[in-house]
């Protein structure tokens, strides 16, 4: 009997031990990290001047909301778990999951050639038409066309009625490609516009009713929205923000509607922890389908180079092993950041409604918190150094042409007759070519490339348009001043004249 017992307990030890060892951990977050967490977005929102973020942070067992500042700070309204925010580039995990819902249904291939649904939609490479035959649905999938946002993102037109999508499309026909397709990995938005009307032509129905009645309610997303009245309708529609000259101003986006399957899907903390949840595999109640959709959508393209360790999924960046699958989004009011780490069933999302957050690095600084290493610092993003270096040179520009302008006026009240040198003639011309040249220069660019001055000024810095003006004034400013100094020296010369 003794001996039973002592069996027994030896057995139960070794499955505790087996048990404790080869369970995979989970947490549950402290006072301390909830306090370094909170401390941490605090911290973002003020060095960044963004009004407000909301963070979720999903783990096997657990879901955590955290926010700061506002969803909409004229009404005081408190950023929350149900604010909602326009996702930018983190929408295209949701047209990927639609498109191979698609072909998991047997409605397509993604091997397809893109001209059996688009028979239109024909590409160039160095002035010659691509073998469109080719060019599969893939290639748009893992952004291997050969359409890459340095050539072509500009060209995305405003606009909402309701063909808007085919009309964005249509823009890229015979496009210059920036290289053959399939030949490597560059990233371009435009791409899931092309996957998004694939689907409106194979589903029979819009982009934005497929998505709402295949993929959010099926998938329970009740508050992911195509539509941003219907978000609006809610209440808990987050105002948009931009930064110039450090202030920070409430931005209503244009109507980019044929960019939504890119950019515009629109959601909220809550929901987007159960889209994490979908991703890593801790939800059940969704349709069978889907599992097998959602492991397609992870598996990144590998026939291409890397990029920095990461391929290109179906909306996703993964590293080669799939612990790491993440994506980032921006439009010219929100930021959007989204990690994914499958084996140790945790996932962030971050959402702001300002452009200035560096929300990788803030995500990543989340998830050390998580992981105990705490405090952490928020270091300001790219973007808003380059704003503030913006706002600085346009006031030093201004402050500079105001002087030389009245400098200029103080010579040419003691102008006299005589004739300015040669070497002041030359300094003047120089300076009025370079005036000119800079009027020239921003005429040209908006004839030679249409409305792009339109589009680069939503989506580039707020700033950056002041400057721009404040340059030409500078320099007509200098070209005054040169042109009339000659004065003053021949003032003075005959002035001392007299006295000898």
């Amino acid at each position: 009997m003794r001996t039973s017992v002592k069996k027994a307990f030896i057995i139960i030890t070794a499955l505790y031990i087996a048990f404790a060892v080869f369970t995979p951990p989970c947490f549950t977050l402290s006072d301390a990290q909830s306090v370094a967490i909170k401390t941490l977005l605090d911290d973002a929102c003020r060095k960044s001047g963004v009004p407000g973020m909301s963070v979720s942070i999903v783990d096997e067992d657990e879901t955590y909301y955290f926010s700061s500042g506002y969803a909409n700070r004229e009404e005081a309204l408190p950023a929350s778990e149900d604010a909602l925010y326009e996702l930018g580039s983190v929408s295209k995990a949701f047209t990927g999951i639609g498109i191979l819902l698609l072909e998991e249904q047997g409605l397509l291939s993604m091997n397809d050639p893109v001209v059996k649904y688009l028979p239109w939609f024909t590409l160039k490479y160095r002035g010659a038409r691509v073998d469109m035959q080719g060019v599969t649905l893939n290639n748009f999938l893992y952004h291997t066309s050969g359409l890459v946002n340095f050539n072509h993102f500009l060209k995305i037109p405003q606009g909402n009625t309701q063909d808007m999508l085919k009309e964005t499309v249509e823009i890229f026909v015979d496009a210059e490609l920036a290289f053959l397709p399939g030949e490597r990995y560059e990233y371009g938005t435009m791409n899931y516009d092309v996957l998004g009307l694939v689907i409106e032509v194979v589903s029979g129905q819009s982009y934005e009713a497929f998505m709402t009645e295949q993929v959010f309610r099926p998938l329970g997303l009740d508050n992911t929205f195509l539509y941003k009245e219907d978000a609006q309708a809610t209440g808990h529609m987050t105002q948009g923000y931009r930064s110039c000259f450090l202030i920070t101003l409430p931005y209503d986006d244009p109507d980019y509607a044929g960019n939504k399957p890119a950019g515009y899907v629109i959601s909220s903390a809550r929901d987007m922890a159960r889209w994490m949840g979908i991703q890593i595999g801790i939800i059940d109640d969704i349709p069978d389908i889907f599992r097998e959709v959602v492991r397609k959508s992870h598996m990144g393209n590998k026939t291409v180079q890397d990029v920095r360790g990461m391929y290109y999924a179906a909306g996703w960046e993964v590293n080669a092993d799939q612990t790491l699958i993440e994506h980032g989004g921006g439009n010219p009011a929100y930021r959007t950041y989204v990690l994914l780490f499958p084996e140790e069933k945790v996932a962030i999302c971050l959402l702001t409604n300002g452009s200035n957050t560096n929300n990788r690095d803030l995500a990543k600084s989340i998830k050390e918190i998580i992981d105990g290493n705490f405090p952490q610092s928020y270091r300001i993003d790219l973007s808003h150094i380059l704003n503030i270096l913006l706002s600085i040179a346009t006031i030093v520009s201004v402050l500079f042409a105001v002087i030389l302008f009245i400098l200029g006026l103080r010579s040419n009240r003691m102008k006299d007759l005589q004739t300015a040198s040669k070497k002041r003639r030359r300094k003047t011309i120089i300076w009025l070519s370079i005036t000119i040249a800079l009027c020239v220069m921003y005429v040209l660019y908006s004839a030679l490339f249409r409305d792009t001055w339109a589009n680069m000024l939503v989506w580039i810095p707020y700033s950056l348009l002041p400057f721009m003006i404040s340059l030409p004034l500078l320099t007509t400013s200098a070209t005054w001043f040169v042109y009339t100094r000659h004065h003053i020296h021949i003032h003075k010369n005959k002035h001392r004249s007299i006295i000898k």
